[in-house]
């Protein structure tokens, strides 16, 4: 396994090696048959640079981009898990209020209904 990683991270970096050797040569013929008096729109190695350029800024866009997007899964899941936390509590508390007020109720009850027999009401 370790023999076919290793071989193909070399058919990789031949491959870079190639593109870069084709990359410079690409550019040395262009200089050498690019007349001086050339416009810097029609040049083109300036056309080149700039689009490695942007090539570069894509790059790090996406990363970036692909960061972001983790960051806000996560923050979006602790809010999930949080609204789900309170919401619990809430239940949790609005039924033991119901039967704190249903016992506070029945107390009442007793208590008017006791009061009603000693006054006669």
């Amino acid at each position: 396994m370790e023999t076919a990683l290793a071989k193909l991270e070399a058919m990789f970096q031949k491959a870079e090696a190639d593109l870069d050797w084709i990359q410079h040569r690409l550019e040395y013929e262009i200089r050498r048959n690019l007349p001086d008096d050339a416009l810097p729109e029609e040049d083109p190695l300036a056309v080149l640079e700039g689009l490695s350029a942007a090539k570069a800024r894509y790059k790090a866009l996406c990363a970036r981009m692909n960061r972001i997007s983790r960051e806000q899964k996560e923050a979006t899941e602790g809010l999930q898990a949080s609204v789900e936390n309170t919401l619990r509590i809430v239940l949790d508390l609005q039924q033991k209020a119901c039967l704190e007020v249903v016992q506070d109720l029945q107390t009442l009850t007793q208590i008017k209904s006791s009061t009603e027999y000693f006054t006669g009401g």
